[in-house]
């Protein structure tokens, strides 16, 4: 005597409700990376000459050993998203720079298998159009 069929026909609802439940949690969880931590998102603030002013937050931490990496984002003073160009220069990458598109966004790379750790770095952001004024923001890498 089967009875799964029967108790499962007389609910035709409860296979739905149970695929939209497992949707549901899988949407509460967090994203992230491949390694576990999200990344950290740092928005560089620009005032109304074009000159990159301050980062927030000013002094994050990145988990090398989860694979976590920073993200600059230009905002204006509302902290709204705009099409600033920026360079990175910093020395974690080993003399690379990093140039932001159109769109005012750049994504670190993975840090080297022998960056140090337990370091606060600074870095240095160069506004396109404002190569002389440029901000030394720093973060720590555990």
């Amino acid at each position: 005597m089967n009875t799964i069929p029967k108790r499962i026909g007389s609910h035709p609802e409860q296979p739905a409700c149970l695929l939209a439940a497992l949707v549901l949690l899988g949407a509460c969880a967090p994203l992230e990376e491949k390694g576990g931590l999200p990344d950290i998102r740092v928005n560089i603030t620009f005032d109304e000459s074009h000159c990159p002013k301050k980062v927030d937050p000013e002094n994050p931490t990145v988990n090398k050993a989860s694979n976590q990496r920073l993200v600059w984002q230009a905002v204006d003073g509302a902290g709204n998203p705009i099409g600033e160009r920026f360079t990175i220069y910093f020395d974690p990458f080993r003399g690379k720079t990093l140039e932001s598109g159109r769109e005012g966004y750049e994504k670190s790379p993975h840090f080297d298998r022998d960056t140090p750790v337990n370091v606060e770095y600074k870095y240095t952001i160069v506004g396109e159009r404002c190569p002389a004024e440029p901000l030394d923001p720093r973060f720590f890498l555990n």
